[in-house]
């Protein structure tokens, strides 16, 4: 029996694990430099940061002006959230609890 604990084909030979260490969701890199790019984008364009891991973040934009104080609690607020790949997506977020 393997000591790698990998999966096993239908024939009993055993197929390689692989193995990653805990915790490890981006281990060269990529969904990081997707986000950073993304981010630096956003943030040029008038976007803060509100919170920020390896892979996700949550941005806002609010308006200015009148439009501040006449729309809602949390206009423009947003999670970006990068594949394997390192393409980021952005999807509204959900309103801020008080």
């Amino acid at each position: 029996m393997p000591q790698n604990r990998g999966e096993f084909r239908r024939d009993g030979s055993a197929r390689p694990a692989k193995l990653r260490s805990v915790g490890e969701i981006d281990p060269g890199g990529t969904r990081k430099d997707g986000l950073d790019a993304f981010l630096d984008q956003r943030i040029a364009e008038g976007y803060l940061i509100e919170t920020r891991t390896g892979t996700h973040a949550i941005i806002s934009r609010r308006p200015k002006g009148l439009k501040r104080l006449l729309s809602g609690s949390d206009p423009g607020r947003y999670v970006v959230e990068v594949d394997e790949d390192g393409t980021a997506t952005m999807r509204p977020a959900e309103p801020r609890r008080t």
